[in-house]
């Protein structure tokens, strides 16, 4: 591995003997990737060329440009015991997630221009992914007044949302729209009526029945659904559904994609893998919101990829604490982690089942959550910033909450055998992570990079 790192130093190298992912053109080719100056600087089939800039050696392994995960919560500032934005982005290096969208449900909330300064700047300091700030909708998240949209754009936030809470006054929603469209910025939807939620633990069905506890109807996430969508649709602004849960939240997009609504959509790795009937064992590293659904929601989510009303697979990362996810299911906050197990979760389900190649599942990780934000990621092409995860979507792997690059171990996936493994990951360039292969010398030996990563590497 340090090898690899002394050939990196001059900033320009090639990454040759790899399977070559392109999203966006949904091609696979075995071929050579050439880096310069923390840019894509050409790729070919075969080898790379000799004589000339240094090779790193992929193995036979698949390169693809780094994933883009559009939702997170990284808890900073005012709950760093659950994470902060460098243990969050170390996870992300992990889990090859080299751009993340973090919402704005801190203490206190980021709701202004400031706010977004605060997170970038702890980004930069981590120097392992590039971390994009989503503004709050409303001051506080308190639902009452509207914030400053223009200065947090103007500070540099990707887009705008309440996540965690709903802005449940309909009409300071369609006034944020309205006044959203003066940039055409994206606003994000936490859909769910609380008047119909409220109190509930899972999903309200015959699961939550049999466990005695209440449940939450498919029917809260719907209505307002149903709702944020009319209004984009009065409005004309940009809206994105967040971790989209039930068969009827789909059948509504559906309808609304289709009369012309500016609508997009998301659904969690947990959704796709997991049901309601998950928790007969009372499992509080299952309990999320919105719930685990039953398998008639789930295979409408799959059949919402597959045909497009569904845009892409966003994780949701919300960590907890060992204390707060150790009490009994019903006291247990919602909120699983995803950054590390992300892109395992969707080979999972979609490529290893056959349901869909490779490129247009890793599309739903990268290039469409880019177009989504607006962003210049997840692609190949020839300019773009050299963001690259380097993986095996053969390697099969058990996910163990105690192992998380992260400050939590709130996996949904505890004890799961998933299908696909990331082995490094570039961020402008350079390898900020770095996991050993089966074979080497120190089997599963992992390594961290951040800035400054000549000095890092150094003392590795």
């Amino acid at each position: 591995m340090q090898d690899w790192i002394d050939r990196c130093e001059t900033g320009r190298f090639w990454i040759a003997n790899a399977r070559l992912v392109d999203p966006a053109s949904e091609r696979v080719v075995t071929g050579a990737l050439h880096v310069a100056d923390g840019r894509i600087a050409g790729r070919r089939e075969g080898a790379a060329p000799e004589g000339g800039d240094p090779v790193l050696d992929a193995g036979g392994l698949h390169l693809a440009p780094g994933l883009v995960d559009m939702h997170v919560h990284l808890r900073e500032p005012g709950r760093e015991d659950r994470e902060t934005v460098a243990t969050g982005s170390r996870a992300a290096a992990r889990g090859g997630v080299t751009t993340m969208a973090c919402m704005p449900n801190t203490d206190p909330p980021v709701d202004s221009g400031a706010m977004v300064r605060f997170v970038r700047e702890k980004a930069a300091a981590a120097g392992l992914c590039r971390v994009l700030p989503v503004g709050a909708v409303t001051l506080g998240q308190a639902g009452r007044q509207l914030a400053d949209l223009g200065e947090m754009h103007a500070a540099g936030a990707v887009a705008f949302s309440d996540d965690g809470l709903p802005v449940a006054d309909a009409a300071l929603l369609r006034h944020a729209m309205e006044h959203a469209l003066t940039w055409d910025l994206l606003l994000i939807s936490h859909a769910e009526e609380p008047a119909l939620s409220q109190g509930g633990h899972m999903h309200e069905g015959a699961m939550a029945t049999r466990l005695g506890l209440k449940g939450i109807p498919r029917e809260s996430e719907d209505v307002a659904v149903d709702r944020d969508l009319r209004l984009a649709g009065m409005t004309g602004a940009r809206l994105h559904i967040a971790h989209v849960s039930s068969r009827g939240a789909v059948d509504i997009l559906r309808r609304a994609k289709a009369a012309g609504v500016r609508a997009t959509a998301e659904v969690t790795p947990h959704h796709l893998l997991l049901t309601d009937a998950d928790l007969a064992d009372y499992d509080p590293h299952k309990k999320m919101n919105p719930p685990l659904r039953e398998a008639a929601d789930q295979e409408a989510l799959v059949q919402g990829l597959l045909d497009g009303t569904l845009d892409c697979v966003a994780t949701d990362h919300a960590p907890h604490t060992e204390v707060d996810k150790g009490q009994e299911f019903a006291a247990a906050p919602f909120g699983v982690t995803g950054l590390e197990t992300a892109l395992a979760a969707v080979l999972t389900r979609l490529v290893a089942t056959g349901l869909m190649p490779l490129p247009r599942a890793l599309a739903l990780l990268t290039s469409r959550p880019a177009a989504i934000l607006g962003i210049e990621a997840g692609r190949l092409d020839d300019g773009a910033p050299a963001d690259l995860v380097l993986f095996d979507p053969a390697e099969r792997w058990t996910v163990r909450g105690a192992e998380t690059a992260s400050l939590a171990a709130n996996t949904a996936f505890e004890g799961m055998e998933l299908t696909g493994r990331v082995r490094a990951t570039f961020l402008g360039g350079r390898p900020i992570y770095l996991r050993e292969a089966a074979g080497a010398s120190t089997p599963g030996a992992e390594h961290w990079y951040p800035r400054p990563w000549r000095e890092e590497a150094a003392r590795a």
